[in-house]
């Protein structure tokens, strides 16, 4: 399949309008996404809601697209409103497991809902900027019961074996959870041939889906094993039976979705799937790849500094800064993170070449 990367990219206002590396922040919402949005509040102020119907085979679809994007033949998939919330849902869940390994430097998400509920944490330190295997099987070993982490990690770019790492956590019994938030989508996961029990992933980022919505996606291994007792509106199957109904609740990791869904943001990440598949999966990862190794070239040739560590993800890369470098990238409508001292650049499928180019004039 042959794709025109440039006429892609005017479907995205974001990179039209300067250039953009800050995907990593927030994924460009297409034309068509925004608009999507734009009806939904042009029909309540009209007409009142009249969308449940169609929200609901949106959900359906939505689920089917992330289990088919996850080859994932034997999950379920919850449409949640972020991460957070589904973190601390599960440390609920998994309170009687009372030690949890956790990654130092990780993303928040991952780790505050654990240490809030005075879990026993086991650190993995950071060798560098990235990790080692056998820092993280040791802490494992070392009697931890879950295992969290974030795939690409936000402050490195650096991407994490989640085959190799799922592997140690079902030989030693570790419930393994992990936030692919800055990963999937721009970077493959198979989850046919990865053991993981929970998958979480925010969809503003590189699902493009706004803000607003993610997904838990969770093994049925994990469900059978594990009562999720959480319930609400939402989680009742049939409103004409009553809630005393032990059988009139969904179940599984379905118990997450507690209140309404948002339509708003439901029919947004479902025209966002919807464009990306089109696209092809695979044709994303291949661009977005290509513009990663087009771009480290590029930084080579002015000898820039590059932070990311090995194996790096697709579509992060972190720069050493100095306040003249993040100074000129501002002054040239260059549009990156300024974190930990570090210029993080995140880049997707529409970017381009050019932005490349601009960004490298800038740095030189």
């Amino acid at each position: 399949m042959s794709i025109d990367w440039n006429q892609v990219r005017n479907n995205y206002q974001l990179p039209k309008q300067r250039t953009y590396f800050n995907s990593a922040s927030f994924g460009a919402m297409s034309n068509q996404t925004v608009q999507v949005q734009m009806d939904c509040l042009r029909l309540w102020q009209h007409e009142g809601n009249r969308l449940n119907e169609r929200t609901s085979e949106a959900v359906k679809k939505i689920r089917n697209e992330i289990l088919d994007m996850t080859n994932a033949r034997h999950h379920g998939v919850a449409i949640i409103p972020d991460v957070s919330t589904a973190m601390n849902q599960l440390a609920e869940v998994l309170q009687d497991k009372r030690k949890v390994a956790l990654l130092k430097s990780d993303y928040p998400a991952t780790s505050a809902p654990w240490l809030a509920r005075g879990f026993e944490i086991e650190w993995v330190e950071r060798k560098g900027f990235g990790f080692e295997l056998c820092d993280i099987e040791d802490a494992i070993a070392n009697g931890s019961k879950i295992l969290v982490l974030s795939w690409v990690m936000y402050n490195s770019g650096t991407c994490l074996d989640l085959k190799a790492i799922g592997e140690m956590c079902k030989k030693h019994g570790v419930v393994f959870i992990v936030d692919t938030t800055q990963g999937l989508v721009a970077n493959p996961l198979d989850l046919s041939e990865t053991h993981v029990d929970i998958v979480l992933a925010s969809a503003f980022k590189w699902m493009l889906g706004g803000y607003g919505i993610s997904i838990a996606i969770a093994s049925d291994e994990f469900v059978s094993n594990h009562n999720i007792p959480f319930a609400g509106q939402n989680t009742i199957i049939d409103n004409e039976r009553g809630v005393d109904e032990e059988d009139n609740y969904r179940q599984g990791i379905e118990r997450l979705e507690l209140g309404h869904f948002k339509i708003q943001q439901v029919l947004a990440l479902e025209n966002a799937l919807l464009e990306l598949k089109e696209l092809g999966f695979e044709n994303i990862q291949e661009r977005t790849v290509q513009l990663r190794d087009y771009l480290l070239k590029s930084l080579k040739m002015i000898d820039v500094e590059v932070i990311t560590p090995a194996p790096m993800s697709s579509n992060i890369l972190m720069i050493e800064a100095t306040p003249a470098r993040v100074e000129r990238l501002k002054q040239s409508n260059i549009d990156f993170t300024f974190r930990h001292g570090l210029i993080r650049l995140g880049f997707y499928f529409y970017n381009n070449e050019k932005d490349v180019d601009r960004l490298i004039q800038a740095l030189k």
